[in-house]
């Protein structure tokens, strides 16, 4: 692996990084649904007039685009590289397929969300979220892109685990861990919409 490839490495982890931190910021935010109209419309109204927020959107939509070109790009050149010698399964038996249609369906899960959110005129955000959440193909569409998202964050987080050199029981539990922390967290706003 020669400089370039190493240093681009380190940005897509570094791409991939800064998405982990923004769903953790985006799930505490959405969190504010659970307190009323009034706090949630409030933080958004106020959020969405930030210009740092303008500036996060951009940078996340740029990392985004150049994480998802990394990974196809690394993926690509390591098959021609190694031929059939690299067709091997991820770790615990996954199959390859199996991940990258996860990756597939995460980001047109991301792109369509992106679009639902931003691209839609809303001037009452609360009542927007209850209408969209009662709408049970929304609510499948949605449940499964959390699940997605988590499964996928198991798998970059166990890997930046690996490639640190940390593999013990305790560091593994706290990834499951806070991977099930951000499910229960996002998949809490439809819940509490049904009920």
């Amino acid at each position: 692996m020669n400089f370039t490839s190493i240093a681009l490495k380190k940005i897509m982890v570094f791409a991939g990084l800064f998405w982990f931190f923004y769903v953790i910021f985006h799930m505490l935010s959405l969190l504010n649904f659970h307190f009323g109209q009034s706090a949630f419309d409030g933080f958004y109204n106020w959020l969405n007039q930030l210009l740092v927020y303008h500036l996060m959107v951009l940078m996340l939509i740029m990392l985004l685009g150049f994480h998802v070109i990394m990974a196809l790009s690394r993926q690509l050149v390591n098959n021609i590289n190694k031929g059939q010698a690299y067709q091997k399964p991820y770790s615990h038996g996954v199959p390859k397929f199996v991940v990258w249609t996860g990756s597939g369906m995460l980001f047109v899960f991301i792109v369509f969300h992106f679009v639902q959110m931003k691209l839609l005129d809303k001037p009452n955000l609360y009542k927007y979220m209850i209408e969209l959440f009662s709408q049970p193909v929304v609510l499948i569409i949605y449940t499964l892109g959390v699940i997605t998202l988590s499964a996928h964050l198991h798998h970059a987080l166990t890997n930046v685990l690996q490639t640190l050199g940390i593999s013990s029981k305790p560091y593994h539990l706290l990834v499951v861990l806070l991977v099930l922390i951000l499910l229960i967290g996002f998949i809490s706003i439809p819940i509490n919409v049904i009920l």
